[in-house]
């Protein structure tokens, strides 16, 4: 319980500091948006209206959206030096990680709302099993913060930063993003049983990045 305590600590601040200061889910909103549209345009509206494409687009702009939103909750960390306070805690580290994930699903499920109605409406998207779609997007939004989270702490103290993080994250996330999108076409195409199959996946994949996580983070915040 007090495990779970910290870590609900590190979340609600964490959402605090995203209230006072909403720059980085703006980013993130914004990013995906401009993303999907630009896309759209480049492959032309016909190919990404197809039941293959359109989810591929949204998911490769939620995954750097995510990877956007996580850089920027770390930055503020080290703007404020925080975060040698907080790993100095009794089971600080595992709580960093905890908390800094649960926060960033609900970042990213409200950013993946956004993007999501943003996708549908901008290029007339039909969804045969909107049910199936929401369980998909729900389980792809958890399983993508802590494979970001993880490679965020293991270049928090190189310069190239923002440079290394999208290419050490981005190949780990191809299954997951693979599954993301072949799951959202089966939803938006009919195949219940499909979308179901690749949900599961998604959500094997967060319980396993979770574990890693969990084993990494602490070790490497040192």
């Amino acid at each position: 319980m007090k495990a779970l305590a910290r870590v609900a600590l590190v979340a609600g601040r964490e959402l605090r500091a995203e209230r006072r200061q909403p720059d980085g889910i703006v980013a993130a909103v914004t990013f995906i948006a401009v993303l999907v549209l630009l896309e759209s345009l480049v492959v032309g509206p016909a190919v990404a209206r197809d039941a293959d494409i359109a989810p591929a687009l949204f998911w490769l702009a939620l995954a750097f959206a995510a990877i956007l939103a996580t850089m920027r909750s770390f930055d503020r960390e080290l703007e404020d030096d925080a975060l040698e306070a907080l790993v100095a805690l009794p089971g600080g580290r595992d709580a960093l990680f905890g908390g800094k994930v649960s926060a960033l699903w609900l970042i990213l499920a409200i950013v993946a709302l956004i993007g999501g109605l943003l996708s549908l409406v901008l290029l007339d998207l039909p969804v045969s099993l909107p049910g199936h779609l929401l369980i998909l997007v729900a389980l792809g939004v958890i399983a993508l913060p802590p494979v970001i989270v993880v490679d965020v702490v293991l270049t928090l103290r190189l310069r190239a930063r923002a440079a290394l993080v999208p290419i050490l994250a981005l190949p780990v996330l191809v299954p997951q993003l693979v599954a993301a999108t072949r799951g959202a076409t089966a939803a938006m195409s009919g195949d219940g049983v499909g979308a179901l199959s690749w949900a599961g996946l998604l959500f094997a994949f967060a319980v396993v990045y979770g574990v890693l996580g969990l084993t990494i983070v602490p070790a490497a915040v040192e």
